[in-house]
């Protein structure tokens, strides 16, 4: 188990990172007048092209501008590159091959990857538990939440949008959220008062943070070191509640594991490199560590379910017998 001094230490060093938008790559005069030109020679206007474009970038709705900034980004990194320069990032973010009009195919990918995994998870979660099992619709919801924001995440990674953003952070806190707030019911289990009291703060931080993440009030960088502490609370709280139930629940130790391995793959968050075969970034790699451990939270929510229903069920029969 890892020492909770050493965890507290390494969630504050995460929360201590500024999302800074470094923009060498779209601020050089060579990307600039690469785009002038391409703009001039290829498109009617920022959206219209002069020819028609390949079917992937009309179904993704890709603009004229659009496509000559991923043109002129790739004429830059050639330029900076022959230069013996570094690869320059454009508006903060690494340049990346386009994968059948994808923006990020790896991202892509590995976010299908998660959605899989969950989708899957669920329905053999679902022929071992029903809707009589304790704990049953609480899980139910968590998985759809998580369809939710993998289903959101590959969209983003596919098309980089306003929209798109926002329903991706949008959907990657209620995740975080949601956790947290299942967590703190199976926990509390059968407390009747702390469910309201639960619930109630659960829909207002939420609301809120929706709120104020569409609004604009909430950038990218915020809405990560908020989504690191929820985290970083749902941790502390869970490997707690492990350890003072290991001995009478032998299942415990799955979500234990889950949390430990969940906090060694946020690690790769922080690293920051320019993409493996211009496909494979520190993100990328993240969201696909992110997926088997889905085997580990699912592995826990059904033998905890299948446990609280032969738990409660005894409890009944010994008041019966008692009676």
């Amino acid at each position: 188990m890892l020492k909770p001094a050493w965890v507290i230490c390494l969630f504050l060093q995460i929360c201590c990172f500024t999302n800074v938008i470094a923009s060498i790559g779209d601020e050089a005069p060579f990307y600039n007048q690469c785009l002038i030109k391409y703009l001039k020679n290829h498109c009617q206007n920022n959206v219209t092209f002069n020819n028609p474009p390949p079917l992937s970038l009309s179904l993704l709705s890709w603009s004229c501008i659009e496509d000559c900034k991923y043109m002129c980004m790739w004429r830059t990194v050639d330029y900076f590159v022959s230069h013996g320069l570094r690869v320059p990032q454009f508006n903060g973010k690494w340049p990346f091959i386009r994968i059948f009009g994808f923006q990020e195919p790896a991202s892509v990918l590995f976010s299908i990857l998660n959605f899989y995994a969950h989708w899957v998870s669920y329905w053999k979660f679902k022929k071992k538990v029903n809707s009589k099992y304790p704990m049953f619709y609480v899980w139910t919801y968590f998985s759809l939440i998580c369809l939710n924001g993998w289903f959101w995440s590959t969209i983003f990674h596919a098309r980089d949008t306003d929209f798109t953003e926002v329903m991706d952070y949008s959907s990657a806190f209620a995740i975080v959220l949601t956790l947290l707030y299942c967590m703190l019911l199976r926990i509390t289990y059968k407390h009747t008062k702390t469910f309201i009291i639960l619930t109630c703060c659960y829909m207002s931080i939420l609301y809120t943070h929706l709120t104020h993440l569409w609004s604009g009030a909430i950038n990218y960088g915020y809405n990560m070191k908020f989504n690191v502490a929820i985290g970083f609370v749902t941790f502390v709280i869970t490997m707690s509640w492990w350890y003072n139930v290991r001995r009478e629940l032998s299942h415990a130790y799955l979500i234990g594991w889950f949390n430990i391995l969940a906090v060694l793959s946020t690690l790769l968050e922080v690293l920051d490199f320019s993409p493996i075969f211009w496909i494979f970034d520190a993100h990328s790699l993240w969201h696909a560590s992110t997926a088997p451990l889905t085997i580990l939270i699912y592995r826990f929510i059904t033998l905890d379910c299948l446990y609280l229903q032969t738990f409660y069920n005894k409890t009944i029969l010994n008041m019966h017998h008692i009676n």
